[in-house]
């Protein structure tokens, strides 16, 4: 089982005692202290929800429970429009480091330029033209858990992201054991043992509103500016 899962992992979260930083890491670099959107321009790999969907409606009464939640003033949500379960992460302004930057690139290359690298590498992949995947529960009143909907789909998801490690020269230390998931927002602040309860409360409550499964699309290769829009270069498909 996940630790995403666990609710002593996810109040551990919370309250700040997995990281010890001062604040959640996308304080800073993705959203200021107040919840605003910032500048963090990059790329990735991800399959957008259908807006069309029983499950984008669904996924959006979920993140309206956890909006109208007593610490609801703890997070910054994320525009429905922008529902989507990354596969496989490229690169973000915001962070450099060696060990999540294609190995071929210098870590100061304009993001623009790592894009023009990146597109004409995935290209000509051949990558499933769907997948079915499950929600699990909700972490930490901002993130859906997800997984293959079966062992075949995680299988998918997993070799797909082998697939785009390989052709652009990029694997996290976290690639192996990465948690799928739709990110509904952020946390801004860390909270109290109390109000981190409140919150995993809200989140079994919204978590009631998650469907049973979800299908998604082809993986496609976006930009983006912030966190509120990832525009499509281009669909990867067979």
């Amino acid at each position: 089982m996940s630790d995403r899962l666990d609710p002593a992992y996810a109040r551990d979260y919370l309250t700040g005692r997995l990281t010890g930083g001062p604040r959640p890491a996308a304080v800073g670099r993705k959203f200021s202290a107040d919840g605003a959107v910032l500048p963090a321009p990059g790329n990735t790999f991800l399959c957008h929800v259908d807006p069309a969907s029983d499950a984008h409606a669904a996924l959006a009464r979920a993140q309206d429970i956890l909006k109208a939640g007593p610490l609801a003033d703890a997070f910054t949500f994320l525009p429905p429009a922008s529902f989507h379960m990354t596969v496989f992460q490229g690169v973000i302004a915001t962070e450099r480091d060696l060990e999540r930057w294609p190995g071929h690139l210098a870590t100061d290359a304009a993001i623009d330029d790592v894009t023009t690298d990146i597109e004409p590498r995935v290209a000509s992949l051949t990558l499933p033209t769907a997948f079915q995947i499950r929600p699990l529960g909700i972490f930490g009143g901002f993130s859906v858990s997800v997984s293959g909907a079966d062992a075949e789909q995680e299988d998918r998801l997993r070799r797909t992201r082998d697939t785009l490690s390989d052709a652009i020269g990029l694997r996290a230390p976290d690639h192996d054991s990465y948690d799928f998931h739709i990110t509904l927002g952020y946390l801004l602040r860390w909270l109290s043992p109390e109000d981190a309860e409140t919150v995993l409360d809200t989140s079994r409550r919204a978590a009631e509103e998650l469907p049973e499964q979800i299908t998604l699309g082809p993986v496609e290769f976006c930009t983006f500016d912030d966190m509120h829009r990832f525009a499509p270069v281009r669909q990867l498909m067979s």
